[in-house]
């Protein structure tokens, strides 16, 4: 099993500018992310052949209500989100029935199933349900941004997130660099 692990050189803790461009972002609230449940999420994945963001949280957890009011609701965020993934939101405390492989399970049995022990937490899964990889803890927007798309484009498969990152960020100081007369 792979980890999501961040360097935090790469991706620093919120700036006031992201906390600027996150609430521009908030005001906006031109697109609506579609979450789904877990058994549904695993039938509209396999079916077109999208991966799957599993997001544990916790009606309790301030992380993860920091989660939805700036990640989850980042316009950039959620247009991967809806383009290319299923996304499902589970309630890991939550005894709401779901079918699984022709089983009634809980989302709170789902959550053991993927042993969460802290919220957030967010899982990500090939379209068959076969685990990638979790990302512990609270991730702001832009971090997130660049989970969504190494998972998205199979680049898990070729090289490590730290790598990944540090080529998205050459690539923006070159486009950066090419464009100034």
């Amino acid at each position: 099993m792979i980890s999501v692990a961040v360097d935090s050189a790469f991706c620093s803790q919120t700036t006031s500018d992201e906390k600027t461009k996150e609430k521009s972002s908030k005001e906006k609230k031109e697109t609506k992310l579609t979450w789904y449940k877990y058994d549904e999420g695993l039938a509209k994945a396999k079916k077109e052949k999208k991966h799957i963001m599993v997001h544990f949280y916790t009606k309790w957890c301030g992380w993860c209500k920091r989660m939805d009011n700036y990640t989850f609701d980042n316009e950039d965020v959620k247009k991967v989100l809806n383009e290319s993934y299923v996304a499902v939101k589970v309630n890991a405390q939550s005894g709401e029935k779901l079918k699984v492989d022709g089983k009634q399970i809980t989302e709170r049995q789902v959550a053991t199933m993927y042993r969460v022990r802290a919220h957030p937490i967010t899982w990500f899964l090939k379209p068959s349900g076969e685990r990638i990889a979790p990302r512990l803890g609270y991730a702001d927007a832009k971090e997130f941004l660049y989970i969504l798309n190494w998972v998205k484009d199979d680049l898990y498969e070729k090289i490590s997130f730290n790598e990944f990152v540090k080529q998205q960020q050459e690539k923006k100081k070159l486009e950066k660099k090419q464009s100034k007369p």
